[in-house]
């Protein structure tokens, strides 16, 4: 009975709403530009996998991006784990936005259920968030984010929500 339990509650699905972050855009961008991005998606779990995905608007043109979850243990990017990361602008967590500024798809499988947590090597940590961020310089820094206001700008951010079973 409580196996039931746990599973329903690790199943299912998260919408995410995304919202502006306004104070932090680069200075060469002004802030009617960089308020008017819009982006929805969902996190998805069960048993032992899940995926991310997400649709955006009024990005930077062709501007190079990234999706990180937020973690109660820091940022953490949202692809799978078992990934190689090079930090030259093509890591697997890079969105792909066009010369419209639109991001169509994006979807990471992950090899974990981001429900229960993304397993670190200090431990589970629990996803409190997603942000989309700029790289003012093109690079998608690995796994680190990047200096925040200085190359990396996180434009975009939604909280993580009640899980939905399907």
């Amino acid at each position: 009975m409580e196996d039931d339990r746990k599973s329903k509650y690790c199943d299912g699905c998260c919408d995410l709403i995304f919202e502006p972050m306004p104070a932090n855009r680069p200075a060469a961008i002004t802030s009617a530009f960089w308020l008017q991005a819009t982006a929805t998606g969902e996190i998805c779990g069960r048993c032992n996998e899940g995926h991310i995905q997400i649709s955006a608007q009024g990005l930077i043109p062709l501007g190079v991006y990234t999706v990180f979850f937020t973690t109660d243990r820091g940022v953490w990017p949202a692809a799978p784990i078992g990934v190689v990361y090079t930090s030259d602008g093509f890591d697997p967590n890079r969105l792909i936005v066009n010369s419209k500024g639109t991001l169509s798809y994006y979807v990471a499988p992950l090899d974990y259920n981001p429900l229960r947590g993304i397993p670190t090597p200090s431990g589970l940590a629990k996803i409190t968030g997603v942000i989309i961020s700029l790289h003012t310089d093109r690079l998608t820094n690995g796994l680190s984010l990047g200096d925040v206001n200085v190359n990396v700008f996180n434009q975009l951010t939604a909280p993580m929500c009640s899980v939905r079973t399907e």
